[in-house]
């Protein structure tokens, strides 16, 4: 076999550097560390074949060891903490106690032994996790195929209790309460009315189309219904969904539990406190806040998010995310996988979606904008697995438009030639929507008759015109 090159950092008792290299087989040091940065830098000049960390564990997180496997890099850490080894195996990383044999070590650095040994050479614990990053995901391709679509948790399993942070305050119309939702069970669990189960991500042309709106009102009519539905804020520019509900809250839910994640410590009990419970006309919605100011979106990395989204699939009904605009991929900052993204929260969104529903507005300004940022979106992840768009066209209204404006929207749409088709148009109602925010109120409280409201349950899967029959005619009785 030829050589293994290992880079290393740190020491304990034991000098492990010494004992492996007395073996004089393959793997070999080729150099000491001082500092994690410059293990790093080592590793990225592709001068390693595996990295071995001693001790110095307080640094790692799930993006630095994705970093350091990129390429099918072998990591391998050595703690005398129990808890850190445990936390340390959640994000993919070989962990072993300062008692590992040489031999031992040797072969994980090789890629060669898949269990974690304690000094008596039995297995310390099974390595990877549900809510982890275990190694392998290092060769993932970035498509929507590194998120699990199966529930993680066993059938039966309990949903999040949803808390709210202590400073929080809010409207009597929508309060943040720590109460805990109705016990909502999971997809798995039993069929439920309105769309089908799965994350839902509201996208859209840049510019006020309406995406926060329909993504509100979206999960509102779904929790209505009696689904556990929690609503994620990930739009890193221009975060809404707290003010809308008409709550004063300023901690950011998501990058509390991206964060989380990030140190593998991501569990249901972390989802749970990072999570608002927001009262809906008796029923309660989830909600993960947004970032406060935008220039916290490093917070939200791709890692970390989509261990964060394959944690809410597993245990809400309903996942709803409202995204911002921006599609686009810094070409230069693509060739070094460290360095985060201005649009990844968005783009990791899009890639896990079940179901995308594309959001513009129907004007002049809007609808080209619409049409231009659909082809953006084709072109931004031509190679990744995609929902297929659905296509709202929002604030329809003749004003604007001329006479018929569905039809003349639906005209222009097929001349322009974007393959997505248009689903479903959103009537006009700033009558409606004005309440709701002067309220702190979804459309099923402000304005529950309203042709918007109606518009947006039928995307919820929900006819509410069967409803008002229902209750004409048993009040004729």
């Amino acid at each position: 076999m030829g050589r293994w090159a290992v880079v290393t950092m740190g020491r304990l008792s034991v000098d492990h550097i010494a004992a492996v290299e007395g073996l004089q087989g393959p793997v070999t040091i080729e150099r000491r560390c001082a500092d994690l940065p410059e293990l790093i830098a080592v590793c990225r000049a592709g001068r390693a074949d595996a990295a071995l960390i001693i001790g110095e564990t307080q640094q790692l997180t799930a993006t630095v060891l994705g970093e350091l496997q990129a390429g099918g890099r072998q990591v391998v850490v050595l703690s005398h903490i129990v808890e850190e080894r445990s936390r340390l195996q959640r994000l993919g990383a070989r962990t072993f106690s300062d008692e590992v044999s040489p031999s031992a070590l040797a072969r994980a650095l090789q890629g060669r032994e898949p269990i974690h040994e304690t000094g008596t050479g039995l297995p310390e614990a099974t390595w990877g996790s549900t809510y982890g990053f275990p190694a392998a995901a290092a060769e993932r391709t970035r498509g929507a195929d590194q998120l699990t679509n199966g529930a993680s948790e066993p059938a039966g399993a309990p949903a999040p209790a949803a808390f709210t942070a202590e400073d929080s305050s809010a409207t009597p119309e929508a309060s943040a309460t720590p109460d805990v939702p109705p016990e909502p069970g999971g997809a798995a669990r039993r069929t439920l009315p309105g769309a089908a189960p799965g994350i839902t991500v509201v996208w859209g042309a840049p510019g006020s189309p309406g995406r926060s709106t329909v993504a509100v009102n979206l999960a509102a009519e779904l929790v209505l219904q009696g689904a556990s539905v929690l609503l994620i804020d990930a739009d890193t520019f221009a975060a809404s969904l707290v003010a809308q509900l008409g709550l004063m809250e300023e901690t950011a839910g998501l990058a509390r539990v991206c964060r989380a994640a990030d140190l593998g410590r991501l569990d249901t009990a972390a989802l749970d406190a990072a999570t608002l419970s927001v009262q809906i006309s008796g029923a309660r919605l989830g909600l993960l806040s947004g970032l406060p100011r935008a220039q916290r979106w490093p917070e939200l990395r791709e890692r970390s998010l989509i261990a964060v989204l394959e944690l809410v699939r597993s245990h809400y009904d309903h996942v709803i995310i409202d995204v911002a605009a921006p599609v686009e991929e810094d070409e230069e900052l693509s060739f070094d996988t460290a360095a985060p993204q201005r649009n990844a929260a968005t783009l990791t969104c899009l890639r896990a979606a079940d179901r995308l529903l594309v959001v513009g507005a129907a004007d002049p300004v809007s609808f080209p904008r619409l049409v231009k940022a659909v082809e953006a979106l084709e072109l931004a992840l031509e190679d990744a697995p995609l929902a297929a768009p659905e296509v709202i066209i929002n604030k329809v209204r003749s004003e604007v438009i001329g006479r018929s404006p569905r039809d003349q929207l639906s005209q222009t749409w097929l001349r322009l030639g974007p393959s997505a088709q248009i689903q479903a148009f959103l009537p006009w109602d700033p009558v409606g929507c004005d309440a709701g925010l002067l309220a702190g109120q979804v459309l099923a409280e402000a304005a529950p008759n309203s042709a918007l409201r109606r518009s947006i349950a039928r995307l919820a899967g929900v006819d509410l015109s069967v409803r008002r029959r229902g209750l004409r005619a048993r009040g004729r009785r």
